[in-house]
């Protein structure tokens, strides 16, 4: 009777690990980092063009479907508002956090992604009455070049984002980096 529970707790063992040590064919979660920038439209007053970094984790559910927390931040120091506001210096910065899901469709060179993204971001002149936050959606996509089985580059991630924040209503969003992928295989 000992010997032949041992015997079945080892396949039980064996059966509910095996899934565990099998490989997969592609990478389980996904980290991005790299630069960023976000143009500015007419209604963004006083923010202009701006620059800074994107992050994102990306966790795959499967070979083509994961969740996504995407983090950004761009900054910009105008010197001159123009001519209602002479002399005056604003130190502008925009901040997004957004989350969603991602659908990849991947090759042995490259992955092509898009997303759907919702959550907040904040914006920031150092003024008076030109500082918000409030409900972002975005969505967008972008092209990953592989270089081996755990590093990418992020040739282009575009993204549309759409905000109740004054100084980021109606944008697109550019980032490119560096991409490192774990568990799994490409």
């Amino acid at each position: 009777m000992k010997k032949s529970t041992i015997f079945f707790g080892i396949i039980l063992f064996v059966s509910i690990t095996q899934p565990v040590f099998a490989q997969v064919d592609f990478p389980r979660a996904e980290i991005f980092g790299g630069f960023s920038y976000l143009p500015a439209g007419k209604a963004d007053f006083p923010r202009e063009n701006s620059f800074g970094f994107q992050f994102s984790v990306n966790g795959n559910l499967n070979r083509w479907f994961g969740i996504v927390a995407d983090f950004g931040g761009q900054y910009r120091k105008v010197s001159d508002l123009g001519l209602n506001f002479p002399g005056i210096t604003a130190n502008t910065s925009v901040y997004e956090y957004l989350a969603g899901p991602r659908f990849s469709v991947r090759r042995k060179d490259y992955t092509v992604f898009f997303h759907a993204l919702a959550g907040q971001a904040k914006g920031n002149s150092g003024l008076a009455g030109f500082s918000d936050s409030g409900f972002t959606l975005g969505g967008g996509g972008g092209l990953d070049i592989n270089l081996g089985d755990r590093i990418a580059i992020r040739a282009i991630q575009l993204d549309y984002l759409g905000s109740f924040v004054e100084i980021l209503e109606d944008n697109a969003r550019l980032g490119f980096g560096l991409v490192v992928k774990f568990g799994g295989s490409r």
